[in-house]
């Protein structure tokens, strides 16, 4: 596992065309390798590359993996030399439906892992299973950073997930996210806040979580991505616009966190199933 681990979080929107995003993340990965030395990975929100708003739509972006996104992301990691979550895309699904999926793409740029959404956001006035397919599997694998946990936005509402994830060994937990404004209910920025500290807290993990930000659809998402340490602090945070901010992951840090506040030793999973 690597001491330090240096990331990127970018807070954009995925308003506009597949064409246009594409081209701008591009140049967003270029941004931060030169503006981060010995940048280690570079994360972008959840829907990032495109944000479909109906199943027919949905069809019609929808790729496979490998195929031209995963390709194009693979192409920047392997120049840059960067690990790369390219926040989340529409894949194609054997059911007819399609999968909201992430992948993390190693510097060489090799798909490592594949990540499909668990938890459909099926509340709040929203319907996401009527297009999209659950995933069914967590999302834990080693990488040259360390052992790797990934979730997506609705995700976070589940607190079994992350902590399962950490109990396989998670050294670091990303989370590409779309949390919007409020509509229909009061504003939810409280909750993304809380959401994102908590789960770094209660697993003492370091939590990198990217959101959207600006005008999409009905949504408008709010931003505030932010990197929380073991500890619950936020050591990184994005501003109200289009952002970029980095953060260096100190795990010599979440090992002193994590054996002084003990919670792993003073578990008692005999007494509760999880």
């Amino acid at each position: 596992m690597t001491k330090k681990i240096k990331v990127a979080v970018v807070q954009r929107s995925g308003a506009g065309s597949a064409k246009d995003n594409l081209s701008a993340m591009a140049s967003l990965v270029e941004s931060c390798v030169k503006d981060c030395r010995d940048l280690d990975v570079v994360v972008f929100p959840e829907y990032c590359y495109y944000a479909p708003t109906t199943m027919d739509e949905s069809q019609k972006v929808a790729e496979e993996i490998p195929g031209f996104f995963t390709d194009s992301m693979a192409a920047l990691a392997k120049k840059h030399h960067v690990n790369i979550i390219p926040g989340t895309f529409i894949e194609k699904a054997a059911s007819g439906k399609v999968h909201n999926t992430s992948v993390f793409i190693d510097r060489k740029g090799e798909i490592l892992a594949t990540y499909r959404k668990v938890h459909l956001m099926d509340a709040i006035g929203y319907k996401e299973s009527d297009y999209v397919e659950r995933g069914n599997a967590l999302c834990v694998f080693d990488s040259d950073v360390g052992r790797v946990g990934m979730m997506v936005c609705y995700d976070l509402r589940f607190p079994e997930m992350a902590r399962s994830m950490v109990l396989q060994g998670a050294d670091v937990l990303f989370v590409p996210a779309e949390f919007p404004s409020g509509n229909p209910l009061p504003p939810r920025t409280d909750h993304w806040d809380i959401l994102v500290r908590s789960t770094a807290l209660y697993n003492l993990t370091y939590v990198v979580a990217a959101n959207q930000f600006g005008a999409l659809h009905k949504d408008n998402p709010f931003g505030r991505s932010c990197v929380v340490d073991p500890w619950g602090t936020t050591v990184a945070a994005a501003s109200g616009r289009q952002d970029i901010v980095y953060a260096t992951l100190d795990m010599e840090y979440q090992r002193e966190i994590r054996d002084k506040v003990a919670t792993w030793v003073n578990r008692r999973p005999e007494v509760y199933a999880l």
